[in-house]
């Protein structure tokens, strides 16, 4: 699963049902992807991005990010390409999804997360 992924998914459980917010990740093994850089897709995500999950998502796989960003770090390309990397090259192998409402879990394995409901 790459981390772009993190920001379509949702919990699915009823208790949930119109107060969800974004899953916290509970990486196990990563690997390295080979997306090639692409600035205009990096800059369009970034206005879809709930960009404070995915900051959170990213300290959890060990990459700082800015608490905010600006439409003048658009120029940055350093930055841009980090944010790329992370988005698009940071494959999660095995882990979990946390729902920060009712606490369910959804296992991540072989890259894919299975958010089918799993009663405890």
């Amino acid at each position: 699963m790459r981390l772009v992924t993190l920001n379509l998914l949702m919990c699915n459980s009823e208790e949930c049902s119109g107060r969800n917010q974004a899953l916290t990740l509970n990486p196990g093994e990563i690997t390295p992807g080979t997306t090639q850089f692409n600035h205009d897709l990096t800059i369009r995500m970034l206005g879809k991005l709930d960009w404070l999950a995915f900051v959170n998502a990213a300290l959890r796989l060990g990459h700082e990010l800015p608490d905010n960003i600006t439409e003048a770090d658009h120029q940055n390309s350093e930055l841009i390409q980090r944010i790329f990397d992370i988005l698009f090259n940071v494959e999660i192998q095995t882990g979990e999804l946390l729902c920060p409402n009712c606490n369910r879990t959804y296992p991540i394995e072989k890259g894919i997360p299975n958010m089918l409901p799993q009663d405890h």
